[in-house]
């Protein structure tokens, strides 16, 4: 990823391939006969195909396993966030449709934000158009962006990385119980700049976990390298 260019090029548009569906159908079938249940969290349906090409797969697989297929509306550490929060739920021991439906419920609490400079990612992966994109590289702004219900909406420009730290802040802070925030730095890390919300989550979410993540290839290709973000996870009720 560190050779990503800062934005989209003739000679450079990346491309995200999900599995066959053959690969994915041989994958689950053979892990059937091995577990008594088997969750499949997935990143949004809205930005990736893989849900759908699942979801056709465990439509016609049966097996001592039962699956329970969850599009997580989110992708990156909101993604992982929800993994997380599944773990500890099964190891807990609590039964399948509890887990299932506290799943479910966690996908409605984790929010993630995004800002990115290169806007000719987000056309390239076909979530804006070329008028938009073009406009917004031109004007220099720092676009933000919200995934809602698994969809990449537009939140509003910011004129430097500051007002987008300010506005991150802005974010947790409408927030009052919250179990992790998880803050996604681009290719080249900010840590100058990043320093003020790790010490702002120091202060008033003293009981909430912080973690900071790489930007993952998945979420470059959309963002580019040197797009960045926050996902956020309440407290289960």
């Amino acid at each position: 990823m560190a050779d990503f260019p800062k934005n989209i090029t003739s000679d450079f548009q990346p491309q995200i391939f999900s599995p066959a569906e053959d690969e994915i159908f041989d994958l689950i079938s053979t892990s059937l006969p091995l577990y008594d249940e088997i969750y499949l969290l997935l990143l949004s349906k809205e930005i990736s195909p893989l849900y759908s090409r699942v979801e056709k797969s465990v439509a016609t697989l049966h097996g001592r396993a039962n699956l329970h297929l969850i599009d997580s509306q989110n992708t990156s550490a909101g993604l992982g966030l929800l993994v997380q929060y599944a773990a500890a739920l099964i190891a807990k021991g609590l039964p399948a449709d509890e887990v299932e439906r506290s799943l479910r419920l966690m996908v409605t609490h984790i929010y993630t934000i995004f800002c990115t400079p290169s806007l000719s990612y987000l056309h390239n992966a076909g979530i804006l158009d070329v008028g938009q994109a073009a406009v917004g590289d031109m004007m220099g702004l720092f676009p933000l962006f919200v995934l809602e219900e698994g969809k990449v909406n537009p939140l509003q420009k910011v004129k430097n990385l500051r007002s987008v730290m300010e506005y991150f802040i802005e974010f947790v802070d409408e927030f009052d119980d919250l179990a992790h925030i998880a803050l996604i730095q681009p290719t080249t890390p900010m840590q100058s700049e990043t320093k003020i919300i790790h010490q702002h989550v120091s202060e008033f979410f003293e009981e909430t976990t912080y973690t900071e993540h790489s930007i993952n290839a998945f979420t470059a290709s959309l963002l580019g390298p040197r797009g960045f973000g926050m996902a956020v996870m309440e407290n289960p009720a």
